[in-house]
């Protein structure tokens, strides 16, 4: 990559993302953590699922500011939100990423443990039926308020 292509890279501190092949609770949860993480970048894992490309493509990255990781100059982020995954593995599309030493890894999940598991500087892990549930009491908690188009994203994630 040349000087030319690099400026032109979102440069940002802290990246959100979910596991690769996200579902709604992984896109809602995104979406979520981007209230708790003011200035955050939301990058899109990609998904097999038809309904979730087909909400991302109609309008939901530039609704709620989603970027693909080509977009993004990985060696300026210092903070990693990893939603509904804690396995390494499932983060391929921004394996860039780890090769920061300094970066602190905050994980919100709803899913048990397991040996692919991230080495999170903050994790909080709850056995509940969606992680976006979590978030949402985080922002309860923290009195952050919603646009009537998260709420409906955040209701869809529960829901699924």
């Amino acid at each position: 990559m040349n000087n030319n292509e690099n400026t032109s890279l979102l440069k940002p501190h802290t990246v959100i993302t979910g596991h690769a092949n996200a579902d709604f609770d992984a896109i809602a949860s995104m979406v979520a953590a981007s209230k708790l993480y003011p200035g955050s970048v939301l990058i899109f894992p990609g998904s097999k699922e038809w309904a979730v490309n087909s909400f991302f493509m109609q309008g939901a990255s530039f609704l709620f500011e989603f970027h693909v990781p080509k977009e993004v100059d990985f060696s300026e982020v210092t903070t990693l939100v990893v939603v509904d995954t804690k396995q390494k593995s499932r983060l391929a599309h921004i394996a860039e990423v780890f090769k920061n030493k300094a970066l602190k890894i905050h994980v919100y999940d709803h899913h048990p443990a397991s040996a692919d598991d991230l080495e999170a500087d903050f994790e909080c892990t709850k056995m509940w039926g969606a992680t976006v549930s979590i978030l949402i009491h985080k922002l309860m908690e923290q009195k952050i308020e919603l646009s009537r188009d998260e709420a409906t994203l955040l209701g869809i994630g529960i829901y699924e």
